[in-house]
């Protein structure tokens, strides 16, 4: 299916340099590159992107307003909602949000993973959910 990209909610408070580049290059190399759908979670009446920040974040810049999507069946609808109201607490609201929290490769590592890792034992905790849950940081 193909969604709005302005009306996709980022789950994920940073984006990787790294790995923007490397999806510009892939914009760059041909007329019509053949990028992996992003994945999307429906809660009430927000589309949250449980993977493809990126993907999503250099469609925008590349001119498209549309994008590929797929609905997830990964599960984790609990967290994803989590992550979506600590995104719009930072103000971050929408793809175009995150311009302004691009970080190099390394740093990106190091906030957005140990990040996660806290936020997401506090929500297992928070949600009751298995010690052995899977963890989501890495989409």
């Amino acid at each position: 299916m193909e969604v709005k990209i302005k009306d996709l909610h980022p789950t994920q408070l940073y984006l990787s340099e790294k790995k923007l580049q490397d999806i510009q290059m892939l914009y760059q190399s041909v007329e019509n590159p053949n990028i992996n759908p992003i994945s999307v979670l429906a809660i009430g009446d927000r589309l949250l992107i449980t993977d493809g920040q990126h993907r999503a974040y250099q469609a925008l810049l590349a001119g498209r307003t549309t994008i590929s999507a797929e609905w997830d069946k990964d599960g984790g609808d609990e967290l994803y909602h989590l992550y979506a109201q600590v995104c719009e607490e930072r103000k971050i609201y929408s793809v175009l949000d995150l311009k302004n929290h691009i970080l190099a490769q390394d740093e990106y590592e190091a906030k957005w993973y140990n990040w996660c890792d806290g936020f997401n034992q506090a929500a297992k905790q928070l949600l009751g959910v298995k010690k052995d849950a899977k963890d989501y940081s890495d989409r």
